[in-house]
């Protein structure tokens, strides 16, 4: 069995995002993560490694690399997923943590896959609170992608 890296990105360190971020620093994983307004100085204080693009994100990770997406569902998420592939390598996976529309995530995966991209639709339950002390996931999408992403947490 492949040992756990104990690391993972995140796009979005918004109220889910930012709430599992810290979940994670707290149990001494390695957050790198990146945000539209900058990180709080809270999670920097933490161990946040904090990138400001989408190619530090990539630099600052090991492959095979596991990004998650906490981003409101809608258009900005095939952009910003369309934007991380540019930056990532074969056999990294991005995983959508937001509360996209299921049609949209079966889209999404055809697409990156031709880039070689895995991609996991991971509903979270348990709103905020949960992100912060606990969530429940619900992974979709093919198996190995699923295992590698959750060798990353």
């Amino acid at each position: 069995m492949t040992e756990a890296k104990k690391e993972y990105g995140v796009v979005g360190l918004g109220r889910m995002g930012g709430n599992l971020a810290r979940q994670a620093l707290e149990k001494g994983m390695r957050v790198v993560g990146s945000t539209r307004k900058g990180a709080p100085q809270e999670m920097i204080d933490a161990g946040l490694v904090e990138v400001r693009s989408f190619g530090d994100l990539k630099e600052r990770l090991s492959p095979p690399r596991a990004v998650f997406l906490y981003i409101p569902a809608g258009p900005a998420v095939d952009q910003v997923l369309d934007d991380l592939a540019e930056n990532l390598e074969e056999g990294d996976v991005l995983v959508d943590g937001g509360n996209s529309y299921w049609g949209d995530s079966i889209r999404r995966h055809r697409r990156l896959k031709e880039r070689g991209i895995r991609f996991v639709d991971l509903g979270t339950s348990g709103g905020v609170e949960g992100a912060r002390h606990g969530a429940c996931f619900m992974a979709g999408g093919d198996p190995e992608a699923i295992a590698a992403s959750s060798r990353s947490c």
